[in-house]
């Protein structure tokens, strides 16, 4: 479903802003009316209202409790709201998480003058519902079978099931349940686009959807802000993403790297797509890269193609991706190397310097962005974009290099053996 037009209850927008809208809008006593018909991938036509507004509307309406939380994914600066993009979805996610951290005082302030106005009419004191205007209710919604399965609902989304998305947009929830210091279920319940619909909510948190740029271009700018303002290092985790990366360990059924491995009992992986920027020399890279770990006295990991990365089968038929193979992957590598795609958005779950040195990275479908950097920088494993067009030389910054290299080193044995030297 889709724009939202912002209209009743107490409104409160945050004043520090990342970019030219303010970054969190806070609504109390507000409805949300969802169109007759869910949007497409396109359109956010959902609309936000007065709560003696809607209840004159003559629809059905579902009240709820406690403070909501209104997550989109948004591709760019007017429509574009297809939220079965993984980079776009985690995105969104991340920096909704964020942004809510890096404001929490001032929300918290706000949230506790919302709860004296309302003069005990609303609780405002726990989180309520995940509302996720832009996934039809009609989407196909199973959990994944087998031990890797976390039991969090796995939406269809591009032809397969994926616990990725629900796993997201929950511990994008928690983590500001956390900034706001109110009490949270160990899954928040998702509300989904129903026709019609009129959801009617306590209190409400919102991201600009309709106005403003993309998220993947807000969170360059909120990295790019807490940089400048000394709120976050230029290297090592970042301590506002951590309640976010909990919960989605927790939610996974999983936990986050603990300790820094020595030298001997690192993992280089290889993770490589069947589907796209597909290496036609797989085999020979896969001996090459193998022999170059052992010499540098590594462990080298064939994690084969993302494809198959926590795929189960449905007793039904059909595939369904649990999440915790994927986040693990990424926690346990010291350097992963891969092709440019959306799997590498979970880049985010890897461990800051020195626990990883990242990820390298191959261009070899000639697809260069920035995305998977600024997602890294968000939450702290802080690599380095630069590109290596000759035979690469030592970096000062190798423990935290992303590169970029063109076919014609693909995959480059010599630039790989930059990473595997690092103290």
């Amino acid at each position: 479903c889709g724009g939202a037009v912002l209209g009743g209850g107490v409104i409160a927008q945050s004043r520090r802003s990342t970019g030219r809208a303010p970054p969190v809008t806070l609504a109390t006593d507000v409805c949300l009316a969802h169109p007759p018909e869910c949007d497409g991938p396109d359109h956010f036509t959902a609309r936000l209202l007065p709560r003696t507004f809607a209840l004159r509307a003559g629809r059905r309406v579902e009240h709820h409790a406690g403070v909501s939380v209104m997550l989109v994914s948004k591709h760019g600066d007017t429509h574009a709201f297809d939220w079965t993009n993984l980079l776009h979805w985690s995105s969104a996610m991340l920096y909704s998480s964020l942004v809510v951290q890096s404001n929490s005082f001032e929300l918290r302030a706000r949230l506790r003058a919302a709860t004296a106005t309302s003069h005990g009419r609303a609780n405002l004191s726990a989180l309520g519902r995940t509302l996720l205007p832009t996934i039809p209710a009609s989407t196909s919604v199973v959990h994944c079978s087998g031990a890797a399965s976390s039991g969090t609902p796995a939406f269809m989304a591009r032809g397969a099931h994926s616990e990725m998305f629900a796993l997201l947009a929950q511990s994008a929830s928690l983590s500001i349940a956390n900034a706001l210091g109110i009490a949270a279920p160990l899954r928040p319940p998702l509300a989904l686009c129903t026709p019609r619909l009129i959801h009617c909510f306590d209190g409400l948190l919102s991201f600009q959807p309709k106005g403003g740029s993309s998220f993947k271009d807000r969170l360059g700018r909120w990295n790019r802000e807490m940089l400048l303002t000394g709120r976050m290092q230029q290297a090592g985790p970042n301590l506002l993403a951590a309640p976010f990366l909990a919960a989605a360990y927790r939610l996974a059924g999983s936990s986050p790297a603990a300790v820094v491995l020595p030298p001997q009992r690192r993992r280089v992986v290889l993770l490589t797509r069947r589907t796209q920027s597909r290496w036609t020399n797989r085999p020979e890279a896969v001996r090459e890269l193998r022999a170059i770990a052992t010499g540098a006295g590594v462990g080298f990991v064939d994690a084969g193609d993302a494809e198959a990365l926590g795929r189960t089968n449905l007793p039904g038929g059909g595939a369904c991706y649990a999440a915790r193979p994927q986040l693990e992957l990424w926690r346990d590598a010291w350097l992963v190397i891969s092709v440019v795609g959306a799997h590498e958005s979970n880049l985010l779950f890897m461990p800051s310097w020195p626990q990883a040195a990242g990820l390298l990275e191959s261009t070899n479908c000639g697809f260069f962005t920035d995305s998977y950097s600024t997602l890294a920088r968000a939450v702290g494993t802080g690599p380095r974009p630069c590109r290596r067009e000759g035979r690469p030389r030592p970096s000062p910054h190798r423990h935290h290099l992303l590169a970029f290299f063109p076919t014609s080193l693909d995959p480059s044995p010599s630039l790989v053996f930059f990473f595997l030297r690092a103290p």
